[in-house]
């Protein structure tokens, strides 16, 4: 059989027929996951499940900049670099004008973190092979060794994470980062700086890892590599040079974010950190002295999932970076930015942040792993013992990675994770579907520029509206502000928070409808759309039809109440200390229309003498029905009642007094 047209062809695995390229395997490798993480990013966006921050925001930035507006977005009131000077936008600005659509986004994404394999690849070759002319006999394989290093990599929950996430610039760290180590070793010093800078470009508070960088290029040249005399003056006059221009580079980058955002007030040497005793480094050092126990209460908040999401960082690589801890001195910057904060997403898979983390850790590895090579073959027990270590350690990095992708991994199919590929499969067929199609169905009746507010899901389809806005955090805290669209997904959790700066985008959805000034522009599938001053019938309605079984529901004392969360999908986090709770919790709702509800009884069950009582909470706090046995109907062993919605109602529980059991619940609307 003929493989001539596949890219790589088969034979070229084999080198010489036997021995493995591993090399080619690895493009291969990174090939398949950069179409998975673009097939899973790209799905995961057209199901909905992408959000205004921050697939949106930059999805809206790139495109106000095509239309005269320098990364405008309507969900910060001003340009991108006013938040985060970012000159790196310019470079993908010239990628989204040739395709402008947020996929293409999803798309870099997923090759800029596959590919990042390969300078992780190149740098584990180069130095293992610099072992190997000394210790031939300890490492017979060098670019087996390298492949599993980089495999690691690219199967290492913390490097996978930013994929459960939107798009964002921190992806590009790893490429770039592990790049500038690899001219750094190859002595291309020129090149080596060109990466930095990048590294930089990306946020102009990294800065502080760049710094971090260079001062452990110099301790690996004098500890590692050994070196004296003209290199060492050279990377010294190179460190004090960039220090200087990265210090220029850092107070303008502050100022000009000040003069974009028009703001008089400048904050620099700041962390940027949420949730943090400070935001200002200063500020942190000062905490640490004055006030050490408030320091403290920042360091152990969230414990637990600080300790795993670095045991989970560690074990990638078998803790192999303890052998040669200066490789760990570009990860500070990232240590003093989380761990002293109590914002869970620093350190929890599924975000972005990882990505100024996890690479500093596998370059760390690379070095340790090399100073456990380094040992004399002799035929004594302690040699025999250092062999075994390393065999045992690549063992455990390999088969930790495995087990670490199946899983956690966004594309393994028996992931773990709420977010992984299966579930958003699903979301793409059945009762989401309809949802979806409904959403995209709005998208085409709604103006462009027009004033509108959704919800964090729903954002990303509206990125072309400059006048567009979406919670949470938008500063809207109360109904009086009249946006002409509003879009509410009440399937998402997101729609129900609340926080300091505003109402929830359910509640405001239910102020607006009580207000008689908006109509129901459209309805169904848990979504509805209203439009200020609108009196036709809806131009899109498709009737809630749901069923709930026996197991959502509590059955206790005489009483029925629920319907329940699927507890196995439903998580709690605390995302900030402002007071924004995201959570997979009760989210049923009654919109406004006519429903019918049945009620499925067991077939042992009497009806008592008083009667069923049926109450209809809202939130779990105020009754919206009381239902008596003259209200409902039973046939056979279906009790059949009726309720009419006028208003947009949340959390919906039913409470069945008088029942002991039921065998499920539907719920039919036949009109609006």
């Amino acid at each position: 059989m003929q493989f001539e047209w596949m890219p790589l062809q088969i034979k070229r695995i084999f080198t010489d027929g036997k021995t493995v390229n591993y090399h080619n395997i690895l493009i291969l490798l990174s090939i398949i996951f950069a179409i998975f993480f673009s097939f899973y990013s790209i799905l995961k966006a057209y199901t909905l499940n992408a959000y205004a921050w921050d697939l949106g925001l930059y999805s809206q930035a790139f495109y106000s900049s095509m239309h005269g507006q320098l990364f405008y977005s309507n969900l910060l009131g001003e340009s991108y670099l006013a938040e985060h000077f970012s000159p790196f936008m310019f470079a993908l600005l010239g990628v989204f004008y040739i395709y402008p659509n947020p996929y293409i986004l999803l798309i870099i994404q997923a090759v800029f973190i596959s590919f990042a394999t390969l300078p992780l690849y190149y740098i584990s070759m180069h130095i293992f092979s610099r072992i190997k002319e000394t210790y031939p006999e300890n490492i017979k394989n060098p670019a087996l060794y390298s492949f599993i290093i980089a495999s690691a990599f690219l199967l290492s929950p913390l490097t996978e994470s930013p994929i459960y996430f939107d798009f964002h610039l921190m992806i590009f760290l790893p490429f770039f980062y592990f790049m500038a180590i690899y001219f750094y070793i190859k002595n291309r010093m020129a090149w080596n700086i060109v990466f930095l800078a990048l590294i930089v470009s990306l946020h102009a508070s990294f800065v502080f890892i760049v710094v971090m960088t260079l001062i452990m290029e110099m301790m690996i040249s004098r500890y590692y590599f050994k070196e004296s005399g003209e290199r060492t003056k050279r990377m010294s006059y190179i460190f004090i040079t960039s220090l200087l221009v990265l210090l220029i580079y850092y107070t303008a980058a502050g100022y000009l974010k000040g003069d974009i955002a028009h703001s008089q007030s400048i904050l620099l040497f700041a962390s940027g950190a949420t949730g943090s005793a400070s935001r200002s480094i200063t500020g942190l050092v000062l905490t640490f002295f004055l006030h050490p126990y408030r320091f403290m209460t920042y360091i152990i908040a969230n414990y637990q999932i600080k300790l795993l999401f670095l045991v989970l960082a560690f074990l990638a690589v078998d803790f192999a970076f303890y052998r040669f801890p200066i490789g760990l001195i570009p990860a500070i910057p990232y240590l003093v930015y989380a761990m002293t904060s109590s914002y869970i997403p620093y350190y929890f898979i599924g975000y972005q942040y990882s990505m100024m983390f996890i690479p500093m850790i596998f370059i760390a590895a690379v070095f340790g792993i090399s100073k456990m090579m380094e040992f004399k073959p002799t035929p004594s027990i302690k040699t025999k013992r250092a062999y075994r270590n390393l065999k045992n350690t690549m063992v455990v990095i390999a088969v930790f990675a495995i087990a670490a992708f199946i899983v956690v991994s966004p594309i393994s199919p028996v992931s773990l994770e709420p977010s992984g590929i299966h579930n958003i499969v699903n979301d793409s067929t059945g009762y989401s579907a309809e949802r979806n199609h409904l959403v995209y169905s709005l998208e085409n009746n709604i103006s462009m520029n027009s004033s509108l507010v959704t919800g964090n899901n729903i954002y990303p389809l509206f990125y072309r509206d400059l006048n567009a806005t979406a919670f949470p955090y938008n500063n809207i805290s109360s109904p009086s502000v009249h946006f002409k669209y509003l879009i509410a997904d009440l399937n998402d959790s997101q729609t129900y928070i609340e926080n300091a700066y505003n109402i929830s985008l359910a509640n405001l959805a239910s102020d607006y409808m009580n207000s008689g000034s908006y109509g129901i522009l459209a309805e169904g599938y848990g979504v509805i759309a209203l439009e200020l001053h609108y009196t036709g019938k809806p131009l899109i309605f498709n009737p809630l039809n749901i069923s709930y079984s026996s197991k959502e529901f509590d059955h206790n004392n005489g009483k029925v109440y629920g319907p329940i969360p699927d507890k196995n999908m439903s998580s709690f986090q605390e995302l900030e200390n402002l007071g924004a709770d995201v959570f997979s919790g009760n989210t049923t709702y009654l919109l406004p229309g006519n429903y019918s509800i049945s009620v499925y009884l067991n077939s042992s069950y009497k009806i008592p003498a008083s009667g069923i009582n049926i109450t209809i909470l809202d939130n779990g706090r105020v009754s919206l029905y009381t239902i008596n046995s003259s209200s409902y109907r039973l046939n056979g062993e279906t009790l059949t009642f009726n309720v009419n919605s006028t208003e947009i109602y949340t959390g919906v529980t039913y409470v069945f007094t008088g029942v002991p059991s039921i065998n499920g619940m539907s719920i039919m609307q036949n009109y609006v």
